[in-house]
């Protein structure tokens, strides 16, 4: 009988440790993020861009299919105080609990799509509008970029 509640005992510290994930508040605490890259594709023009930063540098790139002469690209280094910023306002857990929403290419929309990169795991979600931590990474880049 003894040995069955130690074996009880083991068992159960085993489940719990095992369904401690990524998502949960404590584990997301201590994950640094890398990068976060916002990607846009559609439109009329075919456009694409891809916005990629990181704390040491800003790398943007657009391609329009439509005029390849109104494609750019430039490189910045990231001022310290905006990756701060930028990161400080991202919760992991929330972000990764969000809903993806429909893709609006068939109708000549720009589909949305943000990657985050931290020392854990990678993170993608695309068109979750209904998310506040998406919304304000978007904000933020489209912020960054003028």
């Amino acid at each position: 009988m003894y040995k069955l509640v130690i074996l009880s005992l083991f068992l159960i510290g085993c489940t719990e440790t095992k369904n401690k994930t990524t998502n949960s508040p404590g584990v997301m605490k201590d994950v640094v993020i890398k990068s976060i890259e916002v990607i846009n594709t559609g439109g009329q023009l075919g456009s694409h861009s891809r916005m990629l930063i990181d704390k040491d540098s800003t790398h943007y790139r657009l391609t329009v299919a439509a005029n390849p002469a109104d494609n750019s690209e430039y490189h910045k280094k990231t001022v310290p105080k905006d990756w701060k910023d930028l990161t400080a306002q991202i919760n992991l857990a929330e972000f990764r609990s969000s809903e993806e929403g429909k893709s609006v290419q068939p109708v000549d929309g720009v589909d949305t799509q943000i990657i985050i990169i931290s020392d854990v795991d990678t993170i993608s979600k695309m068109n979750a509008y209904n998310n506040k931590i998406w919304k304000s990474i978007v904000e933020h880049v489209y912020d960054d970029r003028k």
